[in-house]
């Protein structure tokens, strides 16, 4: 079986308008280094919390924005390999959706 590297995984999809809010992962490294979002409008804003297997919160940062359709961060939050976690993203505003890549 050939290892799942984190740039092969697909991004998240989060849109409110259809109720999808929230998205399960299973870790597949030992650290989550970078996290990376595109949206489809400019300047588009939103709150990212990452929780863990039994909900607690292991990372938020609220008012992700930037000027242009992109945001990216370094969080090296640690991680467990095929630890499950749940990303959950709230009030979107200046887009109709967004995508989240977690490396």
């Amino acid at each position: 079986m050939r290892p799942f590297s984190s740039t092969e995984l697909a991004p998240l999809e989060f849109e409110p308008s259809i109720g999808k809010t929230t998205n399960k992962i299973k870790a597949s490294t030992g650290k989550i280094a970078w996290l990376h979002s595109v949206s489809d409008e400019p300047g588009a804003s939103f709150d990212i919390k990452i929780k863990d297997g039994l909900g607690r919160t292991k990372w938020e940062k609220k008012d992700c924005k930037s000027g242009n359709e992109k945001f990216g961060m370094l969080l090296n939050l640690p991680t467990m390999i095929g630890e499950d976690l749940e990303v959950e993203v709230n009030r979107i505003e200046g887009s109709k959706s967004v995508k989240v890549f977690l490396n």
